[in-house]
């Protein structure tokens, strides 16, 4: 297992984060909703720890889960005389599951199909975002929590079948932040005899060959739109890039260019780790702008400029994001771990450093990318098209 300690002498508190690279991406037709089953299964306990959430609440502590499109993600705060206790817990927990079937099919009437999702859970500007990332990797969001048909056909032997495959030392990181030690840490995953090796997941393809979506509903009086660019590794370059262009009132798209024609504009960047997105939002005020929009994008696209202020501005803002992770507890490490998607920074010291190091060229420079990226899309939520 790998393990990234970022100790902190002197905190109180310590969050942990354990991660296994399998997720809602891997599955194939027939297992779909299999990632977030086995992630609720975990919690139903095992013979060691029966009734895991009471047993961690007597610290004061809560067992989360979360099933992403890469990786599963179990997670909690406990404070320092707590974390030894808790910690082979959720090990127990993870690696060496002993599921009841009747409760296993239980939580999975009760709560997993009736988390299958569907258009109408999203608002139109989430629903625009899940579609540009779909277009973007090649993934189906709204198979991501399973389908109520495969959902039911899934058995106790195929949850089996799909933890013996993946969660195993090889395919699993853990990071913690805290006054512990790396020796003290080590030592407590040792102890909880995670197997070994195993397979590695492959991620499945939607099969979709699209670079454009537009997504009616109905009694919309604004326009919902977003663009997709894909980035083929990370790099500390596009979180700048990302703020000078669209996240702040200094950033780029807050331009009277734009604003004239929407009602609120902004940029995020998704990570995986075999690749990235970078996400352009206009809540346009009505799809007529929307045309607008996008002639005014791609006419400053084609010729990006980045003056001294706006570099430094962009900067100095990301810096401050990321200290924000380190005093953000559990979200910001969560936080620190969505956006280091392999963990190549051992710290935030690291990452800050990373970014201190940047020239407005290296950044610039990404413009050519973006400009020259086949592969760019563009979704779109209104009522009319």
């Amino acid at each position: 297992m790998e393990q990234l300690v970022i100790t902190e002498d002197g905190k109180k508190l310590v969050h942990t984060i354990i991660g296994i690279r399998a997720g809602w991406r891997h599955e194939r037709p027939g297992e779909r909703g299999i990632t977030h089953l086995l992630e609720h299964a975990v919690f139903l306990g095992n013979e060691r720890h029966p009734r895991p959430d009471s047993e961690a609440a007597e610290y004061g502590v809560s067992l989360d889960g979360m099933s992403l499109p890469e990786c599963t993600l179990f997670c909690f705060t406990s404070t320092n005389e707590a974390f030894t206790r808790v910690l082979p817990t959720l090990l127990s927990l993870i690696y060496h599951p002993t599921f009841d079937q009747d409760r296993l099919e239980g939580e999975k009437h009760e709560k997993i199909i009736t988390a299958v999702i569907q258009e109408a859970d999203f608002t139109p500007w989430e629903l625009a975002h899940e579609w540009a990332k779909s277009m973007l990797f090649n993934w189906d969001f709204l198979s991501s929590l399973g389908t109520e048909d495969e959902l039911k056909l899934i058995t106790e032997r195929d949850v089996l079948d799909w933890h013996r495959r993946y969660y195993h030392g090889e395919n699993s990181f853990l990071v913690v932040h805290g006054d512990v030690q790396r020796d003290e840490v080590g030592k407590l995953v040792d102890d909880a005899e995670i197997p070994a090796r195993g397979a590695i997941p492959k991620a499945t393809k939607s099969g979709r060959d699209q670079r454009e979506v537009f997504v009616k509903r109905e009694g919309m009086r604004k326009a919902e739109v977003v663009y997709g660019f894909r980035i083929p590794e990370y790099g500390p370059e596009w979180e700048i890039l990302s703020v000078i262009l669209g996240n702040h009132p200094l950033s780029k798209l807050w331009d009277d260019e734009f604003s004239t024609h929407t009602y609120t504009v902004g940029s995020r960047l998704e990570w995986t780790p075999s690749c990235g997105g970078l996400l352009l939002y206009f809540g346009a005020d009505s799809m007529e702008d929307t045309a607008i929009i996008d002639r005014s994008l791609w006419s400053l696209l084609q010729d990006l400029r980045i003056d001294g202020h706006e570099f430094r501005f962009a900067r100095e803002t990301r810096l401050l994001d990321i200290w924000k992770m380190k005093e953000g507890g559990e979200r910001g490490l969560l936080r620190f771990v969505a956006g280091n998607p392999d963990l190549r920074y051992r710290d935030l010291d690291e990452m800050a450093d990373d970014v201190d190091r940047l020239d407005k060229r290296e950044v610039l420079s990404l413009s050519e990318v973006l400009l020259n990226n086949e592969k760019t899309v563009r979704a779109v939520v209104a009522d009319e098209g």
